[in-house]
């Protein structure tokens, strides 16, 4: 599961954010990586030293780290999503190319790289390799999508044994079917609209909409992926009130929680339960890394340039389950 939407505010703050949806508590923490860090690529087992330091919400086991999602202190940004179905990786790395294991993905760009520019040019002479992670036993579906402080966005999959990598129009990526197939799917939803239908006569009856919202009748409500791009892509199109770094968090978890999974919404084949484990959001000019868990719904955050960058060891805040209230009285 999963949805990620990016945002930008009108003074400028380029924010980037996800719902991570999974069956199984991932033991997640905010990881901080600092420059200079070397990390051992599960594909190739050579180390890389990190060239910017990183903050996102990681799993830690001794010295694998595997983010989900996370930016670095140039302002890229980066999520991993499932691709059911779809995700085809390569069974050994083409020649003169370098082996990046998907779960590694995310630490790999982002501690190499300051924009989607340099990303681009670098996944020409890479191959996604099947590699399992040894925590889950397989090698997980996934793609990817990446933003930067330009504003530009792209979604990159692994089809056919082949990375694709697409412009992103409308900064909005969930999981199945591949993302091009998502933006053709938006032409059945270019009727959708903030504002009401007029009245409108069939033959002697007089027809009008039933209180507000008329313009949104359509607008899918389940928990798809085709549904839930569908409702981040409409909600970002049309949301108000964008102008501050706050205004913009608040904005972009009020539209990632369209896309939540309450407990008992979505049972696998498995019999397990699909939930929003956590939401994050980022935002690349001030380093500030926002999150709510499932059962805490205060916003916790985190500042990357708060960090010792040059540190020696990484740094992690515990993942904050229980809930805050605020009381009155």
């Amino acid at each position: 599961m999963c949805t990620s939407v990016t945002l930008e505010t009108t003074e400028g703050h380029h924010l980037f954010g996800r719902t991570m949806d999974f069956a199984t508590d991932l033991g997640q923490t905010v990881t901080v990586v600092p420059r200079n860090y070397s990390w051992i690529s599960a594909a190739s087992g050579e180390y890389i030293k990190t060239r910017y330091g990183m903050i996102g919400m990681a799993s830690v086991a001794e010295d694998v780290i595997v983010y989900a999602d996370g930016m670095n202190e140039a302002g890229l940004a980066c999520a991993t999503l499932y691709l059911p179905g779809f995700a085809d990786f390569n069974d050994q790395p083409s020649k003169g190319k370098e082996a990046v294991a998907p779960h590694d993905f995310v630490f790999w760009s982002l501690s190499q790289f300051g924009s989607i520019a340099e990303v681009k040019e670098a996944l020409a002479k890479v191959s996604l390799v099947d590699f399992p992670l040894a925590a889950m036993g397989i090698t997980p579906p996934l793609h990817w999508i990446l933003s930067d402080k330009t504003g530009r966005s792209i979604v990159v999959e692994p089809l056919e044994k082949d990375i694709k990598i697409v412009d992103n129009p409308v900064g909005v990526m969930t999981n199945s079917p591949d993302f091009q197939w998502h933006l053709t799917n938006l032409r059945q939803f270019i009727g959708l609209r903030p504002k009401q239908f007029e009245a409108t006569r069939w033959e002697d009856l007089e027809l009008s909409a039933l209180s507000q919202g008329s313009g949104s009748v359509g607008l899918p409500g389940d928990f798809t992926p085709p549904s839930r791009f569908v409702r981040a892509a409409y909600w970002k199109n049309n949301i108000t009130g964008i102008d501050t770094e706050r205004d913009g968090i608040t904005g972009l978890f009020h539209i990632l929680s369209t896309c939540d999974l309450p407990k008992g919404a979505v049972v696998t084949p498995d019999n397990m339960e699909d939930v929003t484990l956590y939401t994050s959001a980022m935002c690349a000019e001030s380093g500030n890394f926002y999150y709510h868990g499932y059962d805490n719904r205060q916003i916790t955050v985190v500042n990357l340039f708060r960090e010792d960058l040059d540190a020696a060891e990484i740094r992690t805040y515990p993942f904050i389950r229980e809930q805050a209230f605020h009381f009155e009285n």
